[in-house]
């Protein structure tokens, strides 16, 4: 193949520079121009020759004012090889805060030189934004308490008195009081903006808001401080334990009806009724969206899927795997907003970005494998403040999230055991669910882990409740059906104990200690921890008749060694040590008469105790006398043990 030489200008010279870039940012001209953040601005571009021998070249960088001209101060140069990326800092003081320049660059091969590049602008801008004017609310003023968590309201964001036409928009984020919240774009007309959000958490809220400049610098902050009302429970809350359709415990009146042959099953542990669903055609919906009163008004609301809300179900699937099966979903026209339930093997919290037959989703997923045949509760959180899907199983937040810019509004009803998707009914769950509930607003992990707790564990006595004191008291703790529970912790006499549950339940015996009424408290104890409420076992210990005590005189209360302790009925007698000390055991319940007596040189009356004695009886002090004469002394003197 004949080589065509390049004519002799194109081949001797170098190629005009390209990838031109002010600070970073591409090569602009006219009102979209850059703004670059500093006085020092990089100018950078790629050099090359034709000739890959010509290895030394060396770039120029001219700048001028705009609407000047080019002039052979304002240049730098950069030498490298051939191809290479060339930069220069223009340095400080040659450039005014406010005024836009404009660029070009040509290189050299020491020679000649090559043509000029295009023509690059920037506008140099170290000035932050002003502060916004301010920011207003309606539905939430600054005095008083008002709106509730998950209730939307709408803020102004007024614009700063000057350089409010330099403003792209608005930064916003509540009570971190840092950046990296939500950006909102600012009016043409009058350079504010609109923030329609729900205020996170109930009490003292604070909206920060900043102004954001064309060149991406920040103003200070103002904030924005308002009280939000404490949440005031679910919207919807169904627990299945009537007959028949299920009515909403919160009195509003959300009745959920049970169709395609749903019915009632036993609930967690046996308490209350669940419904029980075939997988196939059984599930239980509201006649229309969930409708809640507005805190302020008082008036019905629908709960919006488009904004933050919370939906918790406790699930017992028959089977697990396959595609999509439902425990809550609520309708739009053709697709379901959300979906709370399981896919394949994992639990699973999908919203739809749209009500479209086959919409882009965001889908969070278990960390683990659900189980079948076991009672899983689950909740499903949209945060539409931060765009977040979340997911918790058994009351913990799994590790993954989703994001999803608004998802739809859906205005069908919520259906409890199967989804909706391209228009028709699917989904279908086979088990049971339990305790259906509908927020609208997020709430908290501590209130959704308190949710998920364990049932109140039984406590029952297989040898009977009484036992002798002294002896071995058999204590059996049982979960009630609930497979979660792992171990039980309890009182054994002031001592803290953990037991195994095997197979949903556990033995122990703990020590009759002391007579009388007592009980064991017990606690059931999830695989993450979570602890149940407290259950008492009541058990009565029969005390084992026995009397004790210490024979003294008087009037030296000095213990008598030799004297003779008789119980009556029975005759049952014994003579105390150097000690003084007597004890008799083994003898029924009843009344009985205590005596002590000692002769000697001087003799000593009876010590006399009359009483009934029912359990352990200890200090009991037989006293022995001896003559006492007019003047109250002794006679004689007592010998002195």
């Amino acid at each position: 193949m004949l080589a065509i030489p390049l004519p002799a200008a194109a081949a001797d010279v170098p190629l005009a520079p390209t990838n031109l870039m002010s600070h970073g940012k591409p090569c602009v001209t006219g009102d979209s121009r850059p703004s670059v953040l500093t006085a020092t601005p990089v100018l950078a571009a790629r050099q090359q020759h034709p000739t890959p021998g010509k290895q030394s070249l060396t770039t120029f960088f001219y700048w001028w004012p705009l609407g000047g001209t080019r002039n052979e101060t304002d240049v730098l140069s950069q030498a490298s090889g051939n191809p290479s990326n060339v930069s220069q800092a223009i340095p400080a003081g040659r450039l005014t805060d406010g005024s836009s320049y404009v660029w070009q660059a040509r290189t050299f091969d020491g020679t000649a030189f090559g043509p000029w590049s295009v023509k690059c602008q920037f506008t140099v801008d170290l000035t932050p934004p002003p502060a916004p004017a301010g920011v207003t609310s309606s539905d939430y003023p600054a005095d008083g308490i008002h709106g509730g968590v998950g209730v939307p309201g709408v803020f102004e964001v007024t614009a700063p008195a000057e350089g409010g036409d330099d403003i792209e928009g608005y930064e916003y984020s509540f009570d971190s009081g840092t950046l990296g919240g939500t950006f909102v774009a600012a009016r043409a007309h009058d350079h504010g903006a609109t923030i329609t959000v729900a205020p996170p958490h109930d009490g003292s809220n604070r909206l920060t808001v900043w102004s954001k400049d064309r060149a991406g610098r920040f103003s200070t902050p103002f904030t924005y401080s308002f009280s939000v009302r404490t949440p005031a429970g679910p919207a919807a809350e169904w627990t299945f334990d009537e007959t028949g359709d299920a009515g909403d415990l919160t009195g509003h009146g959300n009745t959920a009806v049970l169709s395609g042959g749903a019915t009632h099953t036993d609930g967690r542990g046996g308490v209350g009724a669940a419904l029980s669903l075939d997988g196939v055609s059984a599930f239980a919906a509201t006649n229309g969206p969930v409708r809640a009163p507005n805190p302020d008004t008082g008036t019905m609301t629908k709960v919006r899927t488009d904004h933050t809300f919370t939906v918790t179900a406790r699930v017992k699937p028959s089977a697990i795997g396959g595609g999509e099966v439902a425990a809550v979903s609520v309708d739009g026209a053709v697709t379901s907003a959300y979906v709370l339930g399981q896919s394949g093997d994992r639990w699973t919290f999908r919203m739809a970005g749209s009500d479209t037959d086959a919409p882009v989703s965001a889908v969070v997923s278990s960390d683990a494998a659900a189980t079948a045949g076991k009672w899983t509760h689950l909740a499903g959180v949209y945060d539409s403040f931060t765009h977040e899907l979340r997911l918790y199983v058994n009351g913990v937040r799994q590790s993954t999230t989703a994001t999803l810019e608004g998802g739809f509004r859906a205005t069908g009803p919520t259906a409890i055991g199967r989804a909706k998707a391209a228009g028709v009914a699917t989904g279908f769950l086979g088990g049971a669910v339990d305790d259906v509930r509908v927020y609208d607003y997020a709430e908290s992990d501590s209130h959704l882990a308190a949710f998920a707790v364990p049932l109140q564990p039984g406590v029952s006595f297989p040898d009977g409740n009484t036992v002798t004191q002294g002896e071995k008291l058999t204590v059996r703790f049982d979960a009630r059906g609930d497979t979660n529970v792992v171990r039980f912790d309890y009182d054994d006499n002031g001592s803290n104990r953990s037991v195994q549950a095997t197979g949903g339940s556990a033995t122990v015996t703990i020590d009759a200690r002391w007579a009388g009424t007592d009980f064991v408290s017990v606690v059931a104890v999830d695989e993450v921890g979570h602890r149940s409420p407290e259950a008492r076992g009541w058990f009565t210990v029969e005390g084992v008749p026995s009397i004790s005590g210490t024979v003294v005189n008087y009037p030296w209360w000095s213990p008598v060694e030799g004297a003779t302790v008789t119980l009556e009925p029975g005759g049952m007698s014994m003579v105390t040590g150097p000690d003084g000390t007597y004890r008799f055991d083994g003898f029924p319940a009843g009344h009985y008469t205590l005596t002590a007596t000692k002769d000697g040189s001087c003799p000593l009356s009876s010590g006399v105790v009359n009483r009934d004695i029912s359990e352990q009886q200890l200090g009991e002090d037989l006293i022995l006398f001896g003559p006492i004469g007019d003047d109250g002394w002794p006679i004689c003197e007592p010998e002195q043990e």
